[in-house]
């Protein structure tokens, strides 16, 4: 067994101060090849047997060897808590002649690095020059884990308590050769919205290549110095975020050296507590990591533990009985939606089946909705109950408000069976074909209701399925192709009534063992009502949320067993719920549920209330629970708040990359062992191992892009609306936005699009959005035909369907502007080509949408959790009218701010309410300024209005100046799609962290690369 680690730093540092990567980073496969040749035929020409060192320099694939240590390093800790094998026993093992397994297995996922960085403790050694050179001055040494080596690499600098810089980074860098290899990475903390500032030569430098650079004067013993550029009051006062010091030469700590300028900086950044770096190469890592925005939450991959730990997307729980929904005054829903946060369910369906409490008419709904409006710690659906009585009244605003009907047959059994068939009939002819329907029905009842949802061509699901003749009659449903799914109660799959005598809600013995043999026809895990029932029934101490947080540590310890697998849990939590139920799907990647299993622990009750688990051993628990990427719940501690969201009236259609996603998931047999991510393949695991755990970044292949995986929502697709987007077709887009950025701040173009041309045909004015796709097609390798209608055929009359027929053939895609509102739909009608659109009218603008939130994730982290205001003209704004689309996808909060005359169209305030977003509309910006996020600023469109005294009415009802800055949030953004006029005074162009409009405009850059290239390549 062999293990390639990789320094940052370049040789002449020592080992024991150098920053290592595993697996290695950036090495050439060719020169991964080459050390393992190397270690081979060194290790067989000494005899070795036992571990031992080897530490090589490479350069262009050659390689010399430094030194060869014939025993453990300090770092065999780190190379084997990252891959997970324990170098020290295997080489005990080899020495007392035990048999090893050679290269075993890693299972490394593709988005994992550990990164060990140095631990120094300058601030102790009085007079110490903190330089990095041959002789080791490291005390200590932190390791991280990452999806990558920047997230690694900051994660660790934290570790060591270096505090990450916020605003003001100083540079002082002595020679050419380092200042020409720094000046990129100054150019991206300028853009990132870092404030600049340098030492004499390093400002001047700086500022001859257009980065603004505050001077600050060297230390010398003038008293008249000014404390505004004085470098020794900016360190003493803590005014530097950060110091940059990259001596011209590397004395290594010799005396003469502590008479420099340079060292008494460095020697007072230390004193100060203001973190330092002092080599080139950690430097770049830097800040090419903060540049990046990483959030840096905890995640599973943060930690090694001898038992095994797995992320399942954010659950559903979709059946969460409540008991006193719609009592005034209740906390039921509270307390239900607050225990499944902590059992790891992001999401939750409240139905109540008692005899009180229920949600049965207007009354009670907005009983039901007070209760849960401001209480809620997770996303939350409301369920109408069906009863005899409310049959007739299914009021309009009650079937739209909420998301499902439960028909529990125990409320109709006062009636004849004809009747009660009728009773229910009435209910499928009249409930909206778009919302489930629900039954709790049995034995004959149940075939009966499935009966009637056949002849109403009527999807159900039944819920709480027990017996084995009521699963037999599913199954055998399911098989004549009936549109019918169900769920069963945690509790009925691991508890009986001969364990509990006088429990009506349990399965026997015989039922269960049913169940168990029928899984694959269960298509729902559900609490429902049956522990609640149990503890009422048992005498026991009741709460509302019993079973909830029993469901996982069962299901997981069954997964332990080898009874069930990780994947048919999250395909009876997640996937199918959210197809059944038509629930909104949760942000890809940020929303997620980390579990373990394997490791034995008591179960102990938390949210108060009985459970028949209560000291028994479970196998499997949740770890840390994950909503919009922040952590709410760690180890059983719950720091959630209610700010769960009505989703009741939010829809989504699950699109058919993810239905084809979900179906072709291996249906490995529930008693197989658990894995919920695919392994790699056996050969290519051992290709990994035998490359020294030598994996690489992907390589460029041909310039730096492999060919592009045609993607369903944009290869050779018109381009027209948002509303042909969903949130998984975001995240690709972004993805690829974000490798195009990399790209293009590496090497300035890519050939990906070489030989394709692009036609722009703006019938409106346009500096940024033409440019932008200007500059996107030629950055890709593309060329441009440009068109202006003002000298081209149109002002001889030709139509926009001939003009399209003819630039399409000349180009391969074309991006259109034009001032009618459906024009752009019209021409992709008669185009051959792809259409883009680029505004048309004050409909919408759906790249500038795309690059809006682009620009939020890319600022802020992400887009989730956030409160966005959009100010100004929002109703002729083409671009906010695409934005609230698409922050539809997303968990925000929107205010609506413009004068009367100008506010947001209702069909738009409507769909964004649908979506489940809670919706404020006002004319004062101050009403919602401090909670305020991201600040949308949009221009009063002189050209929108019929004469020009309506214009001037209001076009200064909204200015934003430091005076507005002052009042807001110190992180909030500035956002506009420009240009602007006076709506943001030009001083609030210096608050470079927050006025962010301008790298806005680069940002779209990127998207429309992203956008050209999934559409085009």
């Amino acid at each position: 067994m062999h293990y390639i680690s990789e320094h940052i730093e370049n040789a002449g540092v020592h080992s024991g101060d150098a920053t290592l990567v595993l697996p290695p980073q950036d090495l050439d496969p060719e020169t991964v090849r080459r050390i393992v040749d190397a270690t081979q035929k060194i290790g067989n020409a000494l005899n070795v047997t036992g571990p031992f060192n080897i530490q090589f320099i490479a350069k262009n694939n050659d390689i010399k060897v430094i030194e060869c240590n014939l025993r453990g390093a300090r770092s065999f800790p780190f190379v084997s808590k990252v891959t997970g094998v324990d170098a020290v026993e295997m080489a005990t093992k080899v020495m007392l002649g035990i048999p090893v397994e050679a290269y075993p297995d890693l299972k490394l996922p593709q988005d994992y690095v550990g990164v060990k960085v140095p631990q120094f403790s300058f601030s102790r050694l009085s007079g110490a020059d903190p330089v990095l050179g041959v002789e080791m001055a490291s005390t200590g040494e932190v390791a991280c884990f990452g999806k990558n080596k920047y997230e690694a690499y900051l994660k660790a600098l934290i570790s060591t308590g270096i505090v990450l810089p916020k605003k003001n980074i100083l540079f002082s860098i002595g020679s050419f050769r380092e200042k020409l290899e720094m000046l990129p990475f100054v150019e991206k903390l300028h853009r990132a919205g870092y404030n600049i500032l340098g030492t004499a030569g390093t400002a001047d430098y700086l500022s001859e290549h257009n980065i603004p650079c505050k001077y600050l004067e060297a230390l010398g013993g003038d008293d008249n110095q000014k404390s505004e550029y004085s470098l020794t009051q900016h360190l003493a006062n803590n005014l530097i975020d950060l110091y940059i010091n990259l001596p011209s030469k590397n004395n290594f700590r010799r005396p003469a050296s502590y008479t420099s300028k340079g060292y008494k900086t460095r020697r007072m950044a230390v004193d100060f507590a203001v973190p330092l770096i002092t080599n080139v190469k950690c430097a770049k890592l830097l800040i090419e990591a903060l540049v990046r925005n990483y959030s840096l939450d905890i995640s599973n991959i943060d930690a090694k533990t001898s038992h095994s730990s797995y992320s399942l997307p954010g659950l559903i729980n979709s059946l969460a009985f409540v008991p006193n929904i719609a009592t005034p005054g209740s906390t039921d829903a509270a307390e239900v939606t607050q225990a499944s946060i902590a059992a790891g369910f992001s999401t939750a369906q409240l139905i109540s089946g008692g005899a009180l409490g229920r949600i049965v008419d207007s009354q009670t709904l907005a009983t039901a909705k007070s209760n849960t409006a401001t209480s809620s710690h997770c996303n939350y659906a409301l369920s109408f109950t069906a009863s005899a009585s409310n049959m007739p009244a299914l009021a309009d605003d009650v079937v739209q408000a909420v998301k499902s009907l439960f028909i529990p047959f125990s409320d109709v059994t006062n009636l004849s069976n004809a009747n009660k068939v009728a009773a229910v009939a009435s209910y499928f002819a009249s409930w909206p074909s778009d919302k489930p329907i629900i039954t709790d029905a049995k034995g004959t009842d149940l075939a009966s209701i499935l009966l009637l949802a056949s002849l109403h061509s009527r999807s159900v699901h039944v819920v709480n399925v027990s017996s084995k003749d009521d699963i037999l009659l599913i199954k055998l449903s399911k098989e004549k192709k009936l549109h019918v799914t169900c769920d069963v109660a945690v509790y009925s799959l691991f508890f009986t009534a001969e364990e509990y005598p006088g429990s009506t809600c349990l399965p026997t013995t015989s039922d269960q063992a049913a169940l168990w043999s029928n899984l694959e026809a269960i298509d729902v895990f559900a609490g429902g009502q049956t522990p609640y029932q149990l503890a009422a029934e048992l005498g026991k101490d009741v709460h509302p949320s019993a079973g909830i947080e029993e469901t996982l540590p069962l299901l997981l310890t069954a997964v332990n067993d080898g009874r069930l697998t990780l994947e048919g849990i999250a395909r009876r939590l997640h996937d199918n719920p959210a197809k059944i139920f038509d629930l909104p799907e949760q942000p890809h990647g940020q929303t997620y549920v980390d579990v373990v299993v394997g490791r034995q622990v008591p179960f102990v009750v938390k949210t108060g209330g009985w459970s028949p688990l209560t000291g028994k051993m479970v196998s499997g628990s949740v770890h840390r629970v994950v909503v919009n990427n922040a952590t709410v719940v760690l180890d059983g501690v719950s720091t959630s708040k209610p700010t769960g969201q009505d989703i009741s009236t939010a829809t989504h259609h699950h699109h058919a990359a993810r239905q084809q996603q979900s179906e072709a998931r291996s249906p490995a047999p529930e008693n197989a062992q658990p894995s919920f991510f695919s392994p790699a393949p056996k050969a290519e695991l051992q290709a990994h191992s035998a490359q020294l755990v030598g994996r690489q970044t992907p390589m460029p292949i041909q310039g730096p892009f492999a060919p592009i995986t045609p993607h369903p929502a944009f290869h050779r697709k018109h381009i027209l609306s948002v509303k042909q987007f969903g949130p998984e077709d975001l995240y690709d887009l972004f993805n690829l936005a974000h490798e195009m950025r990399l790209q293009v701040e590496r090497n300035g173009t890519i050939d990906l699009l070489k030989g394709r041309v692009l036609c722009t045909l703006f019938y409106e004015s346009s500096t940024r959005t033409s440019s932008s796709f200007e500059a996107a097609m030629k950055r890709c390798g593309g060329e441009v035909l440009q068109i202006n209608p003002d000298r081209s055929s149109v002002q001889k009359g030709e139509t926009l369907a001939d003009t399209i027929r003819t630039v399409g053939c000349y180009a391969d895609a074309i991006v259109l502007r034009h001032p009618a509102v459906g024009s752009v739909q019209n021409a992709a009608k008669y185009s051959p080509v792809p259409v883009i659109n680029a505004g048309d009218g004050i409909g919408e603008h759906p790249t500038q949408a795309l690059l809006d939130i682009y620009t939020i994730r890319s600022e802020l982290g992400t887009v989730n959790g956030k409160t966005i205001t959009l100010l100004g003209d929002l109703k002729n704004g083409r671009t906010v009218h695409s934005l609230v689309v698409l922050l539809s996808f997303y968990s925000v909060r929107l205010n609506f701010v413009a004068p009367q005359s100008l506010k947001m169209p209702e069909s738009v305030v409507h769909a964004a309410k649908r979506a489940g977003i809670p919706v404020h509309q006002c004319e004062s910006l101050d009403e919602v300024l401090g909670e305020t996020d991201v600040l949308y600023v949009t221009r009063v469109q002189q050209e929108r209005f019929e004469n020009k005294q309506e214009w001037e009415a209001v076009k200064d009802a909204y200015v934003v100046n430091h005076a507005v800055m002052a009042r807001a949030k110190e992180d909030m953004i500035v956002m506009h799609p420009l240009p602007r006029v006076n709506e943001i005074d030009p001083e609030v162009d210096f608050d470079s962290r927050r006025a962010v409009y301008f790298r806005q405009m680069r940002y779209g850059l990127f998207v429309r690369m992203a956008l050209l290239a999934s559409v085009m390549a």
